[in-house]
């Protein structure tokens, strides 16, 4: 078996045996990793603090054939704001999920490693909770080569003109002109506002995100379109949406 160290983010930990875990980890140089980590459930066990979910970590780990295995792991943060906030748990648990569902193991990018990271941290915040995870969708997509076209029309490349209404196909993967809009049915409208909106954090750095004005009901249009965008791409629709939306309240 390879030895190898890594940093890396905990997305998920299942329960192994009377006193093991089996970690999700995404890896700064490797991608997804699953990895046991032996004994991390028993009290005053060396992996049980870096082995909880939403952790920032440095492990040691050997690579196996089925699984790899933790050796050692120091915390770098615990991001502990991630469990005691119910919003930000479930912000945290939608963006962890979306790594999850949408990369394979033994595939780096390190790219989504310091997007996770970067907005992790930017969650400490409040209030920018719904604007940060807009951010990390339209980046997290881009970094996979699944980013929404929205310079020119999705199906034809042609100009997008924004004097009148504007259409989004998930299908065809953005923005619609006003000719290849007729043709399909399963459009969704974009208000000009909405669509500078996502323009604009789509190229923005993060730590301007506070300074942007935006309108609820932009913000709301917003999360609507990338949602449906998201959930075309899946086979299932993404679970820990549930949870968010009941506590925030809203669907």
């Amino acid at each position: 078996m390879a030895l190898y160290r890594t940093e890396a983010v905990v997305l998920r930990t299942y329960n192994l045996g009377e006193a093991d875990k089996i970690l999700t980890l995404f890896t700064k140089n490797r991608g997804k990793v699953r990895a046991t980590a032996r004994g991390s459930r028993r009290p005053r066990n060396h992996l049980m603090g870096v082995s909880q979910v939403f952790t920032h970590g440095s492990f040691l780990i050997f690579r196996g054939k089925n699984l790899d295995s933790v050796s050692q792991g120091t915390i770098i943060d615990a991001w502990l704001y991630l469990r005691e906030d119910l919003i930000k748990m479930a912000y945290a648990s939608y963006l962890v999920e979306l790594v999850d569902r949408f990369t394979e193991e033994y595939d780096p990018n390190e790219g989504v490693y310091l997007l996770l990271v970067g907005v992790f941290n930017y969650l400490r915040k409040d209030g920018l909770e719904r604007r940060l995870a807009r951010y990390f969708e339209l980046n997290f997509l881009r970094l996979i080569g699944l980013a929404p076209q929205l310079e020119n029309c999705a199906s034809c490349n042609g100009e997008i003109s924004v004097d009148g209404a504007l259409r989004f196909s998930p299908q065809e993967g953005g923005v619609l002109c006003p000719r290849c809009r007729q043709t399909r049915s399963d459009t969704l409208p974009l208000s000009v506002g909405t669509y500078q909106a996502m323009r604009w954090i789509a190229a923005c750095d993060v730590d301007r995100l506070s300074v942007l004005q935006i309108l609820e009901d932009t913000e709301k249009e917003m999360e609507e379109i990338l949602r449906n965008f998201i959930n075309f791409h899946l086979e299932r629709p993404l679970k820990s949406l549930e949870f968010l939306y009941t506590i925030r309240g809203t669907s």
